[in-house]
């Protein structure tokens, strides 16, 4: 049995915003996703440096697309 690759990373990445953050649940909503796919692909961005993640006191963490300027820096 082989798995395909569903979705991709610039999937996720027209998603998100540099301006408007947003949830992991609006993620996986707008793309038709398990939550646990959309975290996962969330927190692999994390890490490429490509989206931030923001702490909120007392509610889910909200998602930002990193502006490529800042992707440059990093």
């Amino acid at each position: 049995m082989t798995f395909e690759t569903k979705y991709k990373d610039t999937d996720f990445l027209n998603v998100l915003s540099t301006t408007q953050p947003c949830t992991s649940a609006y993620v996986m909503k707008t793309l038709g996703c398990a939550r646990d796919t959309a975290k996962a692909y969330l927190k692999k961005l994390e890490v490429e440096g490509k989206a931030k993640k923001v702490e909120v006191s007392g509610g889910s963490p909200l998602w930002l697309k990193v502006e490529e300027s800042q992707e440059e820096q990093a």
